[in-house]
């Protein structure tokens, strides 16, 4: 009896890679690509940078604008090996809102404001930020939100929600280093950021992942969907929601 050869193993059909597997492929590489190099999601669970952002915002960070480092970019590890590497840096602007990676517990990530650049004495008295010895406008909207304006003019609504008499409303003088930024939530008597040293402090311009460019989705997490989809807020850009903001009063100003 002759015996019949091995069969060749059966190679994938074609039409299974062309219509199948490679349109996940090129999905799934034009994803990471896009989280990588360009915008990365990120959600607010807090409330500490009201009113410019709500708690159940879905917000875009632009990854270019300060260029690439390690904890923007984990895999670049592989490249600049140190943490202080960066790839294309860019410096921040005074008055930048951005995520950051905490200096102490890498592993959290917060969304605050930059209002201390390396070189800058920073601090809080009666509740009004001072900048290199000089105060900062701030014009009252209501009884509990101002418009601060940055000397560089950029200017933002910040809340304070006890007033000017909260447990940072009167700090040290902070004296920012070089390389690092000081950072504050527009939600000022409750975020949790630079003026608590033993917890946020000055940030290395190594742990910055962007600055927030947009806010692409918002849901009210105290309702049911789709009743609780925030749609004025849906795909705006921060500088729209901050002029909105910025340009509103409430008529209970006292």
């Amino acid at each position: 009896m002759s015996s019949r050869p091995p069969s060749a193993p059966r190679l994938m059909p074609s039409f299974l890679w062309r219509d199948f597997f490679r349109p996940i492929i090129l999905a799934v590489t034009v994803v990471i690509l896009f989280r990588s190099l360009l915008w990365e999601p990120f959600r607010i669970p807090s409330g500490s940078m009201q009113p410019n952002l709500l708690i159940g915002d879905f917000i875009f960070v632009s990854k270019s604008r300060y260029g690439y480092g390690v904890f923007s970019v984990p895999f670049l590890s592989f490249v600049l090996g140190k943490q202080s590497g960066r790839i294309l840096g860019k410096q921040p602007e005074r008055g930048d809102m951005a995520v950051f990676r905490k200096p102490n517990k890498t592993n959290e990530i917060l969304v605050k404001r930059i209002v201390g650049l390396p070189g800058d004495s920073i601090r809080v008295v009666d509740g009004v930020l001072e900048i290199n010895s000089q105060r900062v406008t701030r014009e009252r909207l209501s009884n509990s939100n101002y418009r601060e304006t940055l000397p560089n003019g950029v200017s933002y609504p910040i809340e304070e929600s006890d007033g000017d008499n909260g447990v940072q409303d009167n700090t040290p003088l902070y004296r920012v280093p070089s390389g690092k930024y000081f950072f504050m939530g527009d939600n000022r008597d409750n975020s949790l950021d630079s003026r608590y040293g033993n917890e946020v402090g000055f940030v290395p311009y190594s742990h910055l992942v962007g600055p927030v460019v947009r806010v692409w989705f918002s849901v009210d997490l105290d309702r049911s969907f789709p009743f609780n989809v925030r749609w004025q807020r849906v795909l705006r850009s921060l500088s729209d929601i901050e002029a909105e903001e910025r340009n509103r009063t409430t008529g209970d100003v006292q």
